[in-house]
């Protein structure tokens, strides 16, 4: 007959407690193991119960971090999301981006329930605590740039973010949330950064810039983008899913989806 030994709620309680003392906020299985000193089974079962009593939480496959006090049942995600994606990929050139770095700078009402990622090398897994994972590669000469560091994470500066986010518009949520984000970091923006950092990213980066510089002229934002744009220019699309033109920036030669009126009302509110 196989008996299944189950580790004592204090023993649960202890590894926690080591934890908490030792000042780690999060730990790997084999951390686990060591501080119980059971077997592989014995310690994924304790862990099981300390995830489901709200103590720990499973960040990615084999990694852990401890619930903050007052913070019980919530992933680690909501408390800390550098230490929830610094956690996941360690050991990976990665930066906290787009629509998840606006968020963690404070530019957006409503929480992005994707996480994004920028990471040198594709991944195994695709969530973060609990949280949906879209991870998108990036050369390892750009990734760093205009990134700070955050615990043992990446996250992109405000001018980073901004420009990222108008390469790709899908990836903040559309125009409209480009629009927001923007108003709400104008003044702290500089658009000097802005537009050193569009030149780094070539044709890709100009046309963010425009889109940048469209939104805050259209809207009168505080924010001096002026990107020098020739009649030989192709049009750039505000949103480039969205084939619809409502109206033309006429200044920097940028179609948009939606009128000034709608964004103004959405930035205003």
């Amino acid at each position: 007959m196989n008996y299944s030994y189950t580790v004592p709620m204090t023993r649960q309680l202890q590894l926690v407690n080591e934890l908490v003392a030792d000042g780690r906020s999060e730990f790997t299985f084999q951390d686990a193991m060591g501080v119980l000193g059971t077997s592989p089974s014995a310690t994924a079962n304790a862990l099981h119960r300390l995830i489901q009593r709200g103590l720990v939480d499973r960040v990615i496959r084999g990694h852990y971090s401890v619930r903050p006090l007052g913070s019980l049942g919530t992933s680690a995600l909501t408390d800390d999301l550098a230490l929830a994606v610094g956690a996941a990929f360690e050991g990976r050139l990665h930066r906290i981006a787009y629509g998840s770095a606006l968020s963690e700078l404070g530019l957006l009402t409503h929480p992005v329930r994707t996480v994004f990622v920028a990471c040198t090398q594709q991944v195994r897994f695709s969530t973060v605590s609990r949280r949906a994972l879209r991870v998108v590669i990036e050369r390892p000469q750009t990734i760093h740039i205009e990134a700070d560091v955050v615990e043992r994470s990446w996250c992109s500066t405000l001018d980073r973010a901004l420009l990222e986010c108008a390469m790709r518009v899908d990836l903040v949520g559309g125009a409209e949330r480009l629009a927001e984000a923007l108003a709400t970091g104008a003044r702290e923006a500089n658009p000097e950064r802005i537009a050193q950092l569009a030149n780094d990213f070539d044709a890709r980066g100009f046309a963010a810039e425009r889109r940048l510089a469209s939104l805050a002229h259209a809207l009168e934002m505080p924010l001096a983008l002026r990107p020098t744009v020739t009649k030989e220019q192709p049009t750039v699309r505000l949103d480039p899913r969205d084939d619809r033109m409502v109206w033309v920036d006429k200044t920097f030669n940028v179609v948009w989806n939606v009128s000034v009126e709608e964004l103004r009302a959405v930035i205003e509110n």
